[in-house]
């Protein structure tokens, strides 16, 4: 069993993992990253060492949260997958 440390997400700053798993395949695209944050649709490859991990944007479009009328509420990015 391979564990994959613990890492922040470079746009908020969330952990991402630690991850375990069986088997490690190497990471070109954000849906094969393990270490994922869904929040701002940035995956961590799947390098053990940290000094190696590359970061990797996903392809979805985040989508802009309208306020509801009537309301304070700020305009928002919805997470990929909401």
């Amino acid at each position: 069993m391979v564990i994959l440390p613990k890492l922040r997400c470079p746009t908020c700053g969330r952990g991402m993992g630690p991850i375990k798993a069986n088997e490690v395949p190497p990471a070109n695209t954000y849906d094969e990253c393990l270490r994922r944050c869904p929040r701002c649709g940035v995956g961590a490859t799947n390098a053990k060492n940290p000094a190696k991990v590359r970061y990797i944007q996903s392809d979805k479009p985040r989508e802009v949260r309208q306020p509801k009328p009537g309301t304070s509420e700020k305009p928002g990015i919805i997470p990929p997958g909401e």
